[in-house]
């Protein structure tokens, strides 16, 4: 739900909230300055009433207004004057009508009497409904319209707002852009707009100076790092060099080696993350890189007695063909380092969908965590833990999903497109 809905909303509720107690306050004013302006005229009638009581034996029609009613009922003693309102029942009708009754005790010679004036309230009943009803109809009118004009403003107010908003949505670092707003005529959108401004140009200038310090540092420690391997390899030649010294000479050599692999790897990770290799236009068939990448790995199956089996269409998804090369290799890499001696790996190619299953051991902990950056299952010292980091980095770059998930003895790792 959106700001504009949730303010909508709001202002539903307080409208109708406001409508009813506004109709209930308006209704119970109406009826009491009706009940107070009836009671006068009833009192008005009781002066009459008492007055004729006390001078003549029979009282005259004309003291009573149309529609109201006299009762004269003998009593013991008096009581205290009330003014209740009651429904009586009309025979000739059959129908029950609203009355307001003044309730009044008189003395005529020597006798108290109890007296009842009561008033039709039919006529102003039904006044009441109409004036409340028509009230409660315009302030509802008044209400939907100053909601339905609120709404339209709001939405064209805010209006700036989501094209910033959308801006931000679209916003790619790797592009470093800057990003430029339309002039608006409201102050605080142009502060925001402006403020945007400032930090996404702040932001691009901060991640091409670690761009460029990234890829600077990883090209010239190559440089080092190949001075000190032709060294080692020079020092080895040297016959004179005892084994514990060659010993010591070969595990500085793995290291510098391992170090320089790992270099590479974070090089083009950054080199990928930066969308730096351009995107393919057409499907890139991986039946043929496949077999080429088996081929390359041959020694390593035959050495661990691995089985490969292969079941592939002339089939692949659109990205960059060097891309391509680096997501096989290390699939089928990582399923020969993790596989067991004497291992499976089953190799599916279809429309839409590359999958790589190994018979490796049961992994621990959290499948998904195989894909970050130097994790890795044991420590097996020839890997880098970089293999399926930089696999998913390249699905996700190219709009690829690399999924993971075990079934019976088979791991399997699945790439759909």
């Amino acid at each position: 739900m959106n700001l504009l809905e949730r303010i909508f909303r709001y202002q539903i509720v307080a409208s109708l909230v406001i409508l009813l107690l506004g109709a209930g306050l308006f209704f119970l004013s109406v009826r009491y300055l009706i009940d107070e302006e009836v009671n006068k005229e009833l009192l008005r009638s009781k002066v009459k009433v008492s007055w004729q009581l006390r001078h003549i034996d029979t009282l005259p029609v004309y003291i009573l207004q149309l529609g109201d009613s006299l009762q004269l009922q003998p009593v013991r003693y008096p009581g205290k004057m009330i003014a209740v309102e009651r429904r009586m029942y009309n025979a000739n009708e059959r129908q029950y009508h609203p009355y307001r009754q003044l309730i009044f005790y008189e003395q005529v010679e020597g006798q108290w009497y109890r007296v009842i004036l009561s008033k039709l309230l039919d006529q102003r009943q039904q006044l009441m409904k109409a004036v409340v009803m028509t009230v409660t109809f315009i302030v509802a009118l008044l209400l939907v319209s100053m909601l339905m004009l609120n709404s339209w403003l709001s939405e064209r107010l805010w209006r700036p707002f989501y094209r910033t908003l959308n801006a931000l949505d679209k916003y790619q670092l790797e592009k470093h852009e800057v990003l430029e707003f339309s002039r608006t005529r409201t102050t605080e959108f142009t502060q925001l707009n402006q403020t945007l401004t400032q930090f996404t140009e702040r932001l691009a200038a901060s991640y091409q100076n670690l761009k460029e310090f990234t890829e600077n540092a990883s090209h010239e420690i190559q440089t080092p790092l190949a001075v000190i391997l032709s060294k080692i390899e020079g020092m080895i030649q040297d016959e004179t060099l005892s084994e514990s010294q060659l010993v010591s000479l070969s595990e500085v050599s793995e290291a510098a080696n391992r170090l320089s692999r790992l270099n590479q790897a974070l090089l083009l990770l950054t080199k990928i993350e930066n969308r730096q290799f351009l995107a393919g236009t057409e499907p890139v068939n991986l039946t043929p890189i496949i077999h080429r990448k088996l081929r390359d790995l041959e020694d390593l199956i035959e050495q661990r007695n691995i089985t490969v089996s292969t079941k592939l269409e002339p089939v692949g998804p659109v990205m960059h063909q060097a891309l391509a090369e680096i997501l096989v290799n290390n699939l089928l890499t990582n399923a020969i380092r993790y596989n067991v001696e004497d291992g499976k790996i089953e190799i599916q190619l279809t429309p839409g969908k590359l999958t790589v299953c190994n018979t490796g051991r049961p992994i621990q902990g959290d499948p998904e965590l195989l894909f970050e950056r130097f994790r890795k299952e044991s420590t097996h010292s020839a890997s880098l833990g970089l293999g399926l980091a930089l696999a998913k980095t390249i699905c996700q770059v190219n709009g690829q999903t690399l999924t993971y998930r075990v079934q019976d003895e088979w791991h399997m790792l699945t790439v759909t497109w």
